[in-house]
């Protein structure tokens, strides 16, 4: 029944069209970008040189700012359950977690600079209003991030003044009484346009489904260009961030009763939160840019960054599993947490061209500095807290005592890099991508050794075949590396742990290159990863246990895209995703991630009478994901395979003015949005309604 019914709503978003605003509405929309894969399109993330999607032996995702607006994803982790490839987890009312080919997303940058993603400081609720479009690569992507998954890196590109003084201002109003305004404005600050600034800034407010829980955001963003010459650019820019939740979760919900019958009968609204949890963060931004332009096509270009967070959580969390009758059994751990966070970052780099043999190629060649500063005051209670009936907690309970001297831990992160990379002409038809990068790590903690990677050494290669000036197919091979404090039994610590991402796949421009498809097929591997020595049962002298590296997990599948405008008025984006791990025994590793995922997206604006409407939709599903050894007794947790769809229209009023509806899981569907945190369970949000007014000026 399920299988007939998703291929029914396949067909139905592929058959019925959809698209964005036409051409010569654009400019009175708010900023209206089609999501798209041409191969005029440009992303540097995968190598640093600006390559179209079609010389890019990876796959690549560009989502922009008409998506955005459309399926009001109003921040990045809303807009990461409708990329392709990237399966997105919500584990607590304000925490989520990324995969991607089987491994843990850990890598963002901002403007290419990478910086540290973390769940813990709530980066992936950063809002989506300090952006003009977001790259993804999949695969490993050590060339520009040195440490990290080979799993995905995020690129959120962030917005620049426009050619033309305009903005936009809105407010949406939906379900648990959430509302929401903001406003962005590019101006002229001087006659000439030689100096642009843009600004813009969102506020939040809103209930949830779940009980006890609030949130409260802002976002400020500001950024001004100044042109110091004809071929020079200088920009500064800063954002702020405050965001105030009430009754937090820290961890998820029992998966199973005492007795080991699934607990998936609890009300979506039930919390672990006491009335005075919270998880308050805050954080600053800024950054600077200097790029010059020679007259031979060359770019200098040198960023830096500097940000600060600071986090605030009284936090309460519930674990075991209650008795299906009584609700007895549920245990109790509250803590207080309150963390900084600074982070450093530059980036300085040239690329161009250069003739060789008879033939024009590409050269860029960069340093990445990076360093995160972190200290932590943790407070653990005097005192416990009873839960009592599971069924009737309704978190009123007094906080704890805690002692006036937290634990207090604090450790530095610092990374320096260089790469080269080069895009080489062997023939008409034939391009290579050769590169290379040397990265040195360290980490320093007054909880645990210091230890240094130095000297690590990142391979890319890539090769291009175009079979005519509509199709090309490519291969391939990229690394990265992740360090890891585990120590051996002589009491060293392990080699960085590495990984390889193999990729052979085919890109293909169509209808005047107005679609574009891709299929790819893929092999990511981890080596070196640390796991416990059976040999050595002693635990070390800092009581952990001695780890070996071995050759460790690995991740195949393949990827079919299908994006942009098969008719003038229709816009569609589609993705297949099929993705299995197995550990060093081939065994199934990683069964908390599905195996398969569709990304479907239409969108289509009426010509005639109809000419001011658009409607579109999301599709997503995913297929059965499971955890062994869940339960109290052994019991498997699972989530059936299910889909989800998301429906939105906008009208457009006048010129300037737009009202927009968008209807978020449809059917609202129950289901669990993660199965694997600490072998609980989060389920996912029920069906929401937002209504937007938006006025352009």
């Amino acid at each position: 029944m399920q299988k007939t019914l998703l291929a029914t709503l396949i067909a139905s978003f592929l058959l019925v069209p959809g698209t964005y605003a036409s051409e010569d509405k654009s400019a009175t929309n708010i900023e209206v970008i089609s999501i798209k894969g041409s191969r005029l399109d440009k992303a540097a993330t995968a190598t640093g040189l600006p390559l179209t999607l079609r010389e890019t032996p990876q796959s690549v995702t560009i989502i922009d700012q008409e998506f955005i607006q459309s399926f009001s994803l109003d921040s990045v982790a809303d807009l990461m359950f409708l990329t392709p490839g990237v399966y997105a987890q919500k584990a607590e009312t304000n925490r989520y977690f990324f995969s991607s080919r089987g491994n843990p997303i850990t890598n963002f940058q901002f403007d290419g600079v990478p910086v540290n993603y973390s769940s813990f400081f709530n980066d992936a609720s950063t809002d989506t209003i300090l952006f003009d479009r977001v790259e993804v690569v999949r695969g490993a992507t050590g060339l520009l991030t040195g440490a990290g998954e080979p799993s995905a890196a995020i690129n959120l590109i962030r917005k620049r003044p426009k050619a033309t003084p305009s903005g936009y201002v809105s407010a949406k109003v939906g379900s648990w009484d959430s509302y929401r305004v903001e406003g962005d404005a590019s101006v002229d600050v001087t006659d000439s346009g030689a100096v642009q600034a843009r600004f813009a800034a969102a506020y939040e407010k809103s209930d949830s489904y779940i009980n006890l829980a609030e949130d409260e955001n802002l976002q400020i963003y500001g950024v001004i260009t100044a042109r110091l010459g004809d071929n020079t650019l200088f920009t500064l820019g800063a954002d702020y961030s405050d965001r105030d939740p009430k009754g937090s979760t820290w961890g998820g919900l029992p998966l199973f009763y005492a007795d080991g019958s699934l607990a998936n009968d609890l009300p979506r609204s039930t919390t672990t939160a006491a009335s005075w949890s919270s998880w308050q963060r805050n954080g600053a931004n800024v950054f600077a840019t200097l790029e010059h332009d020679f007259d031979n096509n060359w770019d200098l270009k040198f960023d830096v960054e500097h940000r600060e967070d600071e986090m605030d959580g009284h936090l309460l969390y519930l674990y075991g599993a209650p008795d299906k009758t009584t609700g007895l059994g549920m245990k109790s751990s509250a803590m207080i947490y309150q963390s900084t966070r600074k982070q450093d970052a530059a980036r300085l780099f040239a690329s161009g061209p250069f003739e060789l043999f008879g033939r024009e190629h590409k050269l860029t060649a960069g340093l990445l500095y990076s360093k995160q500063d972190t200290t932590a005051d943790s407070y653990y209670p005097l005192n416990s807290i009873s839960i009592g009936n599971f069924f009737e907690w309704d978190g009123s309970v007094a906080e704890p005592n805690y002692p006036s001297t937290p634990i207090y831990q604090e450790g530095e992160e610092t990374q320096k890099g260089a790469y080269l990379a080069t895009q080489i002409n062997l023939h008409d038809q034939w391009m290579l991508l050769l590169g290379g990068r040397i990265s040195q790590y360290k980490f320093e903690s007054n909880a645990s050794d210091d230890y240094n990677n130095s000297d690590v050494f990142t391979p890319y290669a890539g090769l291009i075949y175009n079979l005519n000036d509509s199709i090309s197919i490519y291969t391939s091979y990229t690394e990265i590396f992740q360090p890891q404090d585990a120590k051996d039994a002589n009491n060293k610590r392990l080699d960085p742990m590495t990984g390889n991402n193999i990729e052979l796949g085919a890109k293909g421009d169509f209808f005047d290159e107005k679609l574009t498809a891709s299929v790819a097929v893929f092999k990511v591997q981890k080596e070196n990863v640390a796991e416990r020595d059976p040999n050595y049962p002693t635990p070390l002298p800092d009581g952990s246990y001695p780890m070996r590296g071995v050759d460790g997990t690995s991740n195949q599948g393949y990827e079919v895209e299908l994006n942009g405008k098969p008719t003038e008025n229709w816009d569609l984006f589609f993705s297949y995703t099929h993705s299995t791990s197995e550990d060093q025994d081939g065994a199934a590793f990683s069964t908390h991630l599905p195996k398969d995922l569709i990304r479907l997206s239409s969108l289509y604006h009426f010509d005639g009478a109809l000419a001011d409407l658009t409607v579109g939709g999301n599709l997503s599903w995913q297929s059965k994901i499971y955890k062994d050894k869940a339960g109290p007794n052994g019991e498997r947790s699972e989530q059936d395979s299910y889909y989800l769809v998301n429906l939105m229209t906008s009208y457009q009023l006048t010129d300037d003015a737009k009202v927009q509806l968008n209807i978020n899981n449809l059917f609202d569907k129950k289901y669990y949005s993660s199965i694997d945190f600490y072998n609980q369970g989060f389920f996912g949000e029920p069906r929401k309604i937002e209504l937007n007014l938006s006025y352009n000026f």
